[in-house]
Order: structure tokens, then sequence, then C-alpha cells
């Protein structure tokens, strides 16, 4: 089990969640702000609770910025997952539009919509033209009981890439909250300034590697 995995799930479902138009991440910051300053109005001058509490509220901030700057998941490389497997050539090739259950974390878009979403449910396919497509299926759920998934967010997700975008794609182990599954991680870059990172973790080996495979197949070198 993950304790910074368990953090980076809790301060992501707290950004996501909403109640009464705010995220509840915003909620429990405002009421952390709010006992601070009356702990310093209360015990004043000796006022260390306040300080206490102060300081509680700065690392909440801290750890919400980490959190965010991290995509709310650790990845960490694995060489091992990039070798080939003595069993590679047996495997069959993907085929066009044959879909493979991921769990995928990223920017999506849907009609002209753009948001961040993680540990999607999700399936990977190639299309006959050779574009990428990661399909996610948000649904509605609730947190902490306050806290609802927006209905704004929910329904069918989409992330399109093109293999002639793909910068670089490197294999390990993509941690969120207490799980640690088999990823891939993928550098898009679709613009001269533009740059997009893609997480596909996997519950299977051999469907790691026929993704990876067909990933390499017209990436460019």
């Amino acid at each position: 089990m993950s304790l910074a995995g368990l953090v980076l799930q809790f301060a992501y479902r707290l950004q996501r969640h909403t109640c009464f138009g705010w995220p509840l991440a915003r909620w429990l910051g405002l009421l952390l702000l709010v006992v601070a300053g009356w702990s310093l109005f209360r015990w004043w001058p000796v006022a260390w609770q306040s300080t206490l509490l102060v300081g509680l509220f700065a690392g909440y901030l801290f750890i919400l910025a980490w959190a965010a700057r991290s995509g709310y998941v650790r990845f960490h490389p694995d060489s091992s997952l990039e070798d080939p497997p003595q069993t590679a050539s047996s495997l069959p090739p993907l085929r066009p539009e044959e879909l493979v259950p991921i769990r995928a974390s990223g920017w999506f878009t849907v009609m002209d919509q753009e948001a961040y979403f993680v540990d999607v449910e999700a399936g990977f396919e190639s299309v006959a033209t050779r574009e990428h497509i990661v399909m996610g299926c948000i649904e509605r759920t609730r947190f902490l009981l306050l806290g609802r998934w927006p209905n704004r967010d929910t329904g069918w997700w989409y992330i399109f890439f093109q293999p002639s975008t793909i910068h670089q794609i490197r294999a390990g182990r993509l941690t969120f909250g207490a799980r640690t599954r088999r990823a891939l991680r993928i550098e898009a870059a679709p613009g001269p300034d533009i740059r997009q990172t893609i997480y596909l973790a996997f519950d299977d080996a051999a469907a790691l590697r026929r993704v990876w495979d067909d990933l390499l197949l017209d990436a460019p070198g």
C-alpha cells in the first residue's frame, strides 16, 4: 500500500467532487482557515493553537499543489517492462478498432470541452487510419457524503492522438490510491508549444505489450 498514492487519490477526489458549486477541497480549506482565525481571536496573545492550525492550513495547500502538479499519480519507469519478453513474438498485433481495457489518466475532450481525469475505466484502440483513441466513461459518484461528481462531467470522454505526435513512450508502474499497476506514459506533442502526457494502466502484462508494440509501429524513431 502506498501512502503517497492514497494522499494523491484523496486530493483528486476533493478537487473533482463538489458541494453547492464549490470543490470539496475549497470547502475544507475555508474551514481550516476559519478555525485558525477563530483560535487566534480566542486565545490571543497565547495563540499556539492558532499557529498550529495555520501550519496545518499551509501544509494542506502545499499537498493540494503537489498533487495537482504531479497529475495526482506517481509514475516510476521500469526498464524491465520495456524489454521484450520471450513470448513477445507470439502475441497477436492489435487489429484495427480492437478495444483493449485500460485505466487512463490525462486530458480528455468531448464537444469542444476539455478536462483532466485520473484512473478512468477506459478502452484503447487504433483505427484504420492509425489514429490512437482512448475512450473513457465518467460515472457520477459521491465522496464524503456531501461531495457529488458534477453532472456536466459525466458520460463519454476521449483522448485522440496521432502516431506522428508521439515524442516519448516509457513503461513503468503507476500508483493511484492503494493500487499500483503496470503502465505506459506517453508524451505527445500535438503542436510546437503543446505537450500532452497520457497514462495508460494495465492489469495484464500481455495487454501492455500489445499496446506498446502498436504504439511503436509507426511512431517517430
